[in-house]
């Protein structure tokens, strides 16, 4: 299995709009954060695309802080997920969530691609010289949490989710040099 992380552009909005489709019907949750739903048309995927760029250049809400954003693809140019890289941690919710979101598609779960989408993930986090990574998993995600204890995640302390107290994450932290 070989994995790629490619920068969203145009070219990828009928795989995009596949894959939001299949994710859309499973009713599971979709994750990162950038991925909700289809578009209608290629003008709005491309101002979706272009808030993306410019959430990696810092021009957006002061709140939140820059990001990169990729579509995953396999070796037949498969759009398998997507990943997020945040550049830096902010207190509006980021200290709950971490550097790093990935998903994987509904089809191609347990397949070991969430590993590999974090292990790519994590290499491009070194690169902007993030050598200490905060992950972070709902507990009751059993495959997310064996993700990052797969890449050497340690299990800092849980919290309650700032959006469902009900519910609790898991904060890992990633040794990444």
């Amino acid at each position: 299995m070989k994995l790629f992380l490619v920068k969203p552009d145009l070219t990828y909005y009928n795989k995009y709009n596949e894959m939001m489709k299949e994710w859309c019907d499973s009713n599971t949750q979709i994750a990162p954060w950038f991925l909700d739903k289809t578009f209608n048309t290629i003008e709005e995927f491309a101002d979706f695309i272009q808030m993306l760029d410019q959430t990696e250049l810092g021009n957006q809400d002061k709140r939140f802080c820059s990001a990169t954003s990729y579509f995953v693809i396999d070796e037949n140019d498969r759009l398998i997920g997507a990943a997020s890289l945040r550049h830096y941690l902010t207190v509006e919710g980021f200290n709950t969530w971490g550097h790093i979101g990935y998903g994987v598609r509904p089809s191609e779960r347990r397949k070991g691609y969430g590993t590999e989408i974090l292990k790519i993930t994590l290499e491009e986090a070194k690169k902007k010289k993030l050598y200490k990574v905060l992950m972070c998993a709902h507990k009751l995600n059993i495959g997310s949490c064996k993700v990052i204890e797969n890449c050497n995640g340690i299990l800092e302390n849980e919290v309650n989710d700032p959006d469902n107290i009900n519910e609790t994450i898991n904060r890992y932290w990633i040794d990444n040099k």
